[in-house]
């Protein structure tokens, strides 16, 4: 049975079966055979407009796998398939400050791509870990999710320059052709039969910048992105999470608080909603109030004029001690070494 469509997503959906529609015919796949299979008025086929299901998607990768036996169908399609075809979440990846801030708007608006999609980002200290699942993987032994993951790929090259910083590109599926033509396509390591699609991404590079880094018309994205959310329904929490949270973890720094239930108060959720809303992201809560305390802390000992112990009081730290501490976790270094550093670099 099918599942129904979302109006949130439909025109993404049908813009997307529209484009592989024809590519398919653009390479002999006899018209005919298509209609055929997904059983649809043939008008249909290139309207973006048409309300045709993302489980149609399957059949045409599997028609097309029967028509052109052991050519790099998924690779091929996803090198001349437009970034348009994903609308407002494209412009918001495209014109996102950070790799980092890309891939997490990727994950809280992935509804908007497919109510079944799931997504998943994942850091640690070397490697940051984008999941990709949807139920329909299955239908046609992972043609779809090979061709999700070779678009993203591109659009994460061609926006961000990471080509040099993909480290692996892993599917849950077997192949469909030779290593190397997965490996030439994605100049990198690829590997098969994993747990999960994921694109393995070096952390040192979640801090590059978009070649188009607006935020005027990043924000405006995000907005309209917002606003669809608002007007079908969708819009708590669940799909503002990072952002409404970071926000909150600011405000709350500004009066040096840093505690995770003063956050989840502020929030109006239980703490443990909140630890579970922000890891079903890839995040842990600990992480995120770290990485604003962390910053904060270079940001005044910049301030030759306050001394550590004020530094301490201004982060919440009962005294001088804790926070050396934690300084020297996030840094290797004392704050007097790091307010050094930056005498030095300065000079």
């Amino acid at each position: 049975m099918q599942q129904a469509e979302n109006p949130l997503n439909h025109k993404t959906i049908a813009a997307a079966a529209a484009n592989m529609v024809g590519y398919a015919i653009s390479r002999g796949v006899p018209v005919t055979e298509i209609v055929e299979e997904l059983g649809i008025d043939p008008t249909q086929l290139l309207n973006p407009n048409a309300r045709i299901s993302e489980d149609d998607f399957p059949k045409i990768m599997n028609k097309m796998a029967a028509s052109l036996p052991g050519e790099p169908l998924t690779l091929d399609l996803a090198k001349v398939t437009p970034f348009s075809m994903l609308g407002y979440v494209s412009s918001a990846v495209e014109f996102a400050p950070t790799v980092r801030d890309a891939l997490e708007m990727l994950v809280q608006y992935r509804s908007v791509l497919s109510d079944r999609l799931h997504l998943t980002f994942e850091t640690t200290d070397t490697h940051a870990r984008l999941g990709i699942y949807h139920p329909m993987d299955e239908l046609d032994n992972g043609a779809t999710g090979e061709f999700g993951c070779a678009l993203l790929y591109r659009t994460m090259c061609e926006w961000f320059d990471l080509a040099d910083a993909i480290s692996e590109v892993q599917f849950a599926h077997k192949p469909f052709l030779e290593l190397r033509l997965y490996e030439e396509f994605f100049g990198t390591k690829v590997t098969f039969e994993q747990p999960r699609n994921t694109l393995v991404i070096i952390s040192d590079a979640l801090d590059r910048p978009s070649r188009l880094s607006s935020k005027p018309l990043h924000d405006y994205a995000r907005a309209h992105l917002e606003r669809m959310n608002r007007e079908n329904g969708l819009s708590n929490l669940d799909t503002q999470d990072l952002q409404k949270v970071h926000d909150a973890i600011c405000e709350n720094a500004a009066v040096g608080e840093y505690g995770a239930t003063a956050l989840a108060d502020k929030l109006h959720v239980s703490l443990r909603s909140l630890q579970r809303l922000v890891g079903q992201h890839g995040k842990e809560l600990r992480e995120m109030l770290e990485e604003v305390r962390e910053a904060n802390a270079k940001r005044l000992l910049a301030n030759p004029d306050l001394s550590i112990d004020t530094i301490a009081q201004l982060l919440g730290y009962s005294d001088d001690r804790a926070f050396r501490r934690s300084f020297k976790r996030w840094t290797n270094q004392s704050p007097s070494q790091y307010r050094d550093t930056i005498k030095d670099n300065a000079m």
